[in-house]
């Protein structure tokens, strides 16, 4: 195969690639799109052991931003990921469990995934169950639960409207902040 072959075949995968994921419209119920969170001064000396999960699905930053909020935006100077529940400071363990689209929403985003997205499909169903179990000093002290609710939509005539996904909330937006409201929630036991 030649170079210019070679070359006109990579734009058209090119260019083929970038309009079957630019017709997707994703945004997270009751989540605008806000600045970046700051990081707190790290004051506090006791351990922070945080777990995080393997996401059951296709991870969109979700679990970065977890890491990234534990690792350096908390107030806790000696912070580590881990499982075991250290005898004094604290660990937080967190669960995520994906969504499903309902099953009429997955029949449509299967067909239309297969016409290439030429036929449109819609889902205001799925997204995330979050749990961050709290445990100090070696004793379980609380379990919080969250649900982030996800609107996906795909269709080929989307493309020209795809700007508004940089107009929504990311998913690692969405954790980050649902992680700072965890800390609002369970400030007693901090």
């Amino acid at each position: 195969m030649t170079i210019a072959k070679t070359k006109i075949l990579f734009v058209g995968q090119l260019i083929a690639f970038s309009l079957i994921f630019s017709n997707c419209l994703i945004s997270y119920k009751d989540h605008p799109k806000i600045l970046p969170l700051p990081s707190e001064e790290k004051t506090n000396d006791a351990n922070f052991v945080y777990a995080l999960p393997t996401f059951p699905q296709m991870n969109l930053g979700g679990r970065e931003a977890l890491k990234n909020y534990f690792q350096n935006k908390t107030r806790f100077k000696n912070t580590v990921e881990g499982v075991d529940v250290p005898k004094t400071g604290y660990l937080v363990n967190v669960k995520v469990n994906y969504r499903s689209p309902s099953p009429e929403a997955t029949v449509f985003l299967g067909i239309s995934t297969l016409t290439a997205t030429l036929l449109p499909a819609w889902s205001t169903q799925d997204g995330y169950d979050v749990q961050y179990l709290l445990y100090k000093d070696g004793k379980k002290v609380g379990t919080y639960e969250y649900h982030i609710f996800r609107n996906y939509a795909q269709w080929l005539l989307f493309i020209p409207i795809s700007w508004y996904n940089f107009e929504t909330a990311t998913e690692r937006e969405v954790f980050e902040r649902m992680t700072l409201k965890f800390f609002e929630d369970a400030k007693d036991h901090f």
